[in-house]
């Protein structure tokens, strides 16, 4: 979880913030791995929670979306928040005088219990959220399974990791949604790549062989549409995958993983 927070934002959330390291301490205690097992908080420690929180952080553009209590860990509390369109996760003791910007392990296994939480929270509907028609389509095998990847033209991981992963998976349709953040070459690429006959295969030149996007770009490209997709998408980085059981994973994953992570999501869709 990377909440990106002025320093002087981070000393001054309650009385301390704890570091990752004093979290660790807390999932150390934690002898098998389990699921987070969540209960209603009461009334008087969501207002209480919530109020802490937003005086902390609402300045930085940190919304309170709920409150949580943790019942495998005493006195320790999940708060959701929106940050910058994303959900995100907080940890707090009851009062909400210490937050813990962090990500809270299970020891034994060290499964990450948060990553795994924000894909639930995160969820998307494949089907329905992702609007096809603004995807550049590469079919691998039978295409039968699918994923959607958002991708800066200028993006090193992107590149590498269709180079080395995407280029190489079997039976998987992979939707590319251009998202070109990254400045304004990376907007004049991916304008002159949703304007050319063929967008997939310049899309494919440029990521694989460095070949540069040619023609003019001038048509009328869903630039912007694309950027703001992302955004309520809540893509903080590239490259990000959507699974078909509606879950992501950022940054350039291992194929491996990608390759289980697939399997997984489509049996479970």
């Amino acid at each position: 979880m990377k909440f990106n927070l002025p320093m002087s934002l981070q000393t001054r959330v309650g009385a301390v913030v704890l570091s990752l390291a004093a979290l660790s301490a807390v999932a150390w205690g934690l002898s098998h791995s389990i699921q987070p097992a969540h209960a209603a908080a009461s009334k008087s420690e969501v207002e209480r929670i919530t109020a802490a929180v937003n005086d902390s952080l609402g300045a930085s553009g940190v919304k309170v979306l709920s409150v949580a209590d943790i019942e495998f860990v005493d006195g320790l509390f999940e708060v959701v928040v929106n940050h910058n369109g994303s959900k995100k996760i907080i940890y707090t003791n009851a009062s909400g005088s210490h937050l813990i910007l962090g990500e809270l392990m299970e020891s034994k296994s060290m499964a990450n219990l948060t990553e795994a939480r924000l894909d639930k929270l995160n969820a998307i509907n494949f089907d329905k959220d992702l609007p096809l028609g603004l995807a550049l389509k590469s079919v691998y095998g039978t295409g039968s399974r699918k994923i959607a990847v958002f991708e800066d033209p200028n993006c090193g991981y992107c590149k590498r990791f269709r180079k080395e992963t995407l280029s190489k998976l079997q039976d998987t349709t992979v939707y590319t949604y251009v998202y070109p953040v990254l400045g304004k070459d990376s907007v004049d690429k991916a304008q002159k790549v949703m304007c050319a006959s063929d967008k997939a295969k310049m899309w494919d030149d440029w990521m694989l062989k460095d070949q540069s996007p040619k023609g003019d770009g001038n048509c009328n490209a869903p630039i912007n549409d694309l950027v703001n997709l992302g955004r309520t998408m809540g893509v903080t980085g590239t490259p990000t995958v959507f699974f078909q059981d509606g879950t992501r994973a950022s940054g350039a994953i291992p194929a491996a993983d990608l390759n289980r992570r697939i399997a997984a999501a489509a049996r479970a869709k």
